[in-house]
């Protein structure tokens, strides 16, 4: 199944649905930038998932509006849903075997996703974003924000363990989290 035919069959559903399509691009949009990295290492991943991102819809097994790829610092981040076994398998093989990734986590699960959970997952992707750049005590620039289902997984650096619980404490708090994975990392990288 081409890339087009699947664009083309994407659009139709959510004219059927009712949403316009101004809508679902800002937020996948928003979904897109939700790494706040520094500009040169967000540079690296950005091309890391770019290319994960490329193979993942080149390939008929895996339909690419379905899984999603985050990358920081090397590490992959694999999530979304599938409902064929062999799709999940195959995602991980196409990320581990491109240049630059440095380990895969595969959180992709069996099932499927409406159109209405990404969109809601877009609008709490943003409304986390908002609240980490407001705080005064969060630089927010090296956390990566991916939300699927309610479900939100934090991946970058802070620089103590304070702030490590600081920033999940502000994603619990914040309406539509139904559960937190805090993958932060704390310190600064080249001490590790």
């Amino acid at each position: 199944m081409s890339t087009a035919f699947r664009l083309e069959t994407f659009k139709r559903a959510l004219a059927r649905t009712g949403m316009g399509l101004g809508l679902l691009l800002v937020a996948f949009a928003l979904v897109g930038c939700a790494s706040t990295q520094s500009v040169g290492s967000q540079a690296s991943d950005t091309g890391i998932a770019t290319k994960i991102k490329g193979k993942l819809a080149a390939d008929p097994e895996v339909n690419p509006f379905n899984v999603d790829a985050t990358v920081n610092e090397g590490v992959v981040r694999l999530s979304g849903k599938v409902e064929d076994p062999e799709a999940r398998v195959q995602a991980e093989r196409l990320a581990r075997n491109t240049e630059g990734v440095v380990r895969v986590i595969n959180e992709i699960e069996l099932g499927s996703t409406t159109i209405g959970e990404r969109v809601d997952d877009a609008g709490l992707t943003m409304k986390i974003k908002s609240k980490l750049a407001a705080d005064p005590e969060i630089n927010p620039f090296n956390i990566n924000v991916d939300v699927e289902d309610g479900k939100v997984t934090l991946m970058g650096r802070v620089v103590d363990e304070r702030h490590k619980k600081l920033v999940e404490d502000l994603v619990r708090n914040t309406g539509g989290v139904r559960e937190v994975v805090n993958r932060l990392e704390v310190g600064d990288r080249s001490e590790q």
